[in-house]
């Protein structure tokens, strides 16, 4: 199966076409995606009474996984402040607090498939899915150091096998072992008579 990695520009500029009314909902989705890794069926089915933003933590019933276990995910700044706004805009306008803890975060119940489409044409990269944001936060994990069993925790893998299709190799490891083999090879002393 293909999978794609979104790189960092094209994050932002993804992000920047989702700054507008008709997707801003959409771009709280993909930076939820983005930063947790989570399956797009957790979020949908994420309610509130799920985020501890205390804690700086989203939990995931188990119910709601495809494995069958909770799993906890850490909230970042930038996440932070989307699921405060989302939690702000659904508020009454009195003040008053008449939400519930079972409504959804994101107030969608099935997919995104219209509003993404044009979000990713619009940004010019109609070959991302939705899933591939989370291997993008697989690889992103990967390139800062963090150890398989971490990322395969933090995606809800039981297999470490599951979590290296979740990694994807770019050209930063590659310019790396390069880099490292040259290094090794130039510190070979060349017998001598041969050239």
């Amino acid at each position: 199966m293909r999978q794609r990695i979104l790189s960092r520009e094209e994050e932002h500029r993804l992000l920047a076409v989702c700054d507008c009314d008709e997707r801003r909902r959409l771009k709280s989705i993909i930076i939820c995606l983005l930063d947790t890794g989570i399956r797009f069926n957790e979020l949908i089915t994420l309610t509130w009474e799920g985020v501890d933003l205390a804690r700086d933590e989203i939990n995931v019933k188990a119910f709601n996984t495809k494995t069958a276990k909770p799993k906890t995910v850490a909230i970042t700044a930038r996440l932070k402040d989307e699921l405060l706004r989302l939690w702000a805009a659904r508020k009454p306008a009195d003040g008053a607090d008449d939400v519930s803890d079972g409504d959804r975060v994101f107030g969608i119940k099935s997919n995104v498939t219209s509003s993404w489409t044009t979000a990713r044409k619009l940004a010019g990269i109609e070959d991302v899915r939705l899933h591939d944001l989370r291997h993008t936060f697989g690889t992103r994990l990967n390139q800062l150091g963090l150890s398989q069993a971490s990322i395969a925790r933090s995606l809800g893998h039981q297999q470490l096998s599951t979590t290296y299709r979740y990694i994807n190799a770019d050209e930063t490891p590659l310019a790396a072992v390069r880099s490292a083999m040259e290094g090794f090879q130039s510190k070979e002393s060349v017998p001598s008579g041969s050239k």
